[in-house]
């Protein structure tokens, strides 16, 4: 443990990892160490993408092994196919946002609608819709396009996605809403149900509705790392994502409510300390739960981890486009960031949107936040913009674009990529012609051909997509904002 502070840079999470080893629990960080090191080829993008049973063909980077898959794919088809395999897949991840009315052509909010079309034409001019999709899929059924098409309909379906996401969120965002983080929200003596997944609606509002009639003790819903609305506000947030399985360990939490998207990982760590799990996708009944719960509080046995009750930040999630505009506005200031996305284990929790926002504020930046660098935000209670966790960054270019501040932006970062989904919004905004950063490696750089293709693709449509070949630093991204 004398390189704990790599994990995270939280002193209470640091604690509670302590915790977990004297008890033998295994966290996502054993998980991740004992998967080192990772697989290069799939790193870099030399692991076949294809749907062939022939393979998995593999090509050798320092040109000692296989030049080429068993039917010829060369490494520059196959970096360029597996974008396209993770950029069709965000696209799938990103459709049930909105799941009416995604056959018809897309239609850009106003404010930015010329980028759209500037970038649809660069990209073929053809409409974008689903047929998108078919396209994507049809391309990856056989090795048969050359890299520039299969990296050209990447950057498509990228735009797709988008505007998919786009269409969504103008159905519905208005206003901001309260939101409260940190671990004070598990201090005391309480019953705590952990709500995690995309938990249905319906049943976080029937439990709040019932565990507000309990006062002795009283009831706590609290969110493991998701940003959930519910009644006006948003589902306290106990960690980060990241931070889940460590808030688990500490045997606070007494019964989860499990949505679709659950981490495994959590599923075996409740069954392995004997933590009720309840699936909400079977729609259960919201006393019962809460029964089952109350139960688990009376049989605890090891006294529990001990939180100190002033570890709770506050802030509001900007959702409305006014709203964005207003937060950003705060001294007038001349330059924007929005620095935002998903824990990695890559890096040490919390490390770099923590440093990044402070040392945006001290070159006079205004920055905004979303995801769980947003929950980092709030623990920390730094002066920053929240915005939503999805489309976040989408949400404020819009924003800025309708309030004609858009040349404030200054760029992009994504602190850390959890799905494809992630890398979709990414290459769109890029597509769109924002200044975009990764900050964990993504799998191009097998190919430099593709890499090249990629930015100048992008250059044409007068975006970047900066992304690096290891775990960044935030003294490069601070640079990266400040002189590219």
């Amino acid at each position: 443990m004398e390189t704990i502070h790599f994990k995270t840079v939280d002193p209470v999470s640091q604690e509670l990892l302590r915790g977990a080893s004297r008890m033998g629990l295994g966290l996502n960080w054993e998980r991740y160490e004992k998967q080192q090191p990772q697989d290069g080829f799939l790193r870099l993008g030399l692991s076949c993408p294809y749907g062939c049973l022939q393979g998995p063909c593999r090509i050798d980077p320092f040109g000692r092994g296989a030049e080429r898959g068993i039917c010829g794919l060369d490494r520059d088809g196959m970096t360029a196919a597996l974008l396209l395999r993770l950029t069709l897949q965000g696209v799938l991840e990103i459709l049930p946002a909105d799941p009416a009315g995604n056959s018809g052509e897309i239609r850009w909010p106003a404010s930015i609608r010329d980028r759209a079309a500037a970038a649809v034409k660069s990209l073929g001019g053809a409409p974008l819709s689903s047929v998108a999709i078919s396209e994507g899929a049809l391309l990856l059924a056989r090795p048969s396009a050359s890299p520039e098409r299969l990296a050209r309909q990447a950057l498509r379906l990228a735009l797709y996605g988008t505007g998919v996401a786009s269409q969504a969120r103008t159905k519905s965002s208005a206003g901001s809403m309260p939101c409260s983080a940190g671990y004070g929200l598990l201090a005391g003596e309480a019953i705590l149900v952990g709500v995690t997944g995309r938990a249905s609606q319906s049943l976080i509002e029937s439990l709040m509705e019932k565990a507000a009639a309990l006062k002795k003790p009283e009831v706590r819903l609290v969110s493991l790392g998701d940003w959930i609305p519910a009644g006006g506000s948003f589902l306290p947030i106990a960690c980060t994502s990241g931070e889940a399985e460590t808030v688990l360990s500490s045997g606070k939490v007494n019964l989860v409510a499990a949505g679709p998207g659950t981490d495994p990982g959590i599923l075996a760590l409740c069954a392995g300390m004997k933590i009720p799990v309840v699936p909400s996708a079977e729609n259960p009944d919201a006393a019962g739960i809460l029964k089952q719960a109350s139960d688990a509080f009376d049989r605890r046995s090891a006294a529990p981890f001990d939180f100190d009750p002033k570890l709770v930040g506050a802030g509001r999630v900007n959702l409305g486009d006014a709203e964005i505009a207003a937060a950003l506005q705060e001294g007038s200031p001349a330059k924007i960031a929005l620095l935002g996305g998903t824990d990695s284990l890559l890096l040490s929790l919390g490390y770099l949107p923590v440093e990044m926002a402070k040392a945006l504020r001290g070159e006079d930046y205004a920055v905004a936040s979303w995801g769980d660098a947003a929950a980092w935000m709030v623990k920390q209670e730094l002066p920053v913009a929240l915005l939503e966790a999805d489309e976040g960054p989408l949400a404020a270019v819009s924003a800025l674009a309708s309030a004609g501040k858009l040349p404030l932006l200054k760029g992009i970062c994504f602190s850390g990529l959890r799905n494809c989904r992630e890398l979709t919004l990414a290459l769109g905004l890029a597509a769109l012609g924002m200044k975009v950063s990764l900050a964990t490696p993504i799998p191009l750089w097998g190919s430099e051909p593709v890499r090249t293709l990629l930015r100048e693709e992008l250059a044409a449509m007068g975006g970047i997509l900066t992304h690096f070949d290891h775990p960044v630093r935030a003294e490069e991204l601070l640079d990266w904002f400040i002189r590219s």
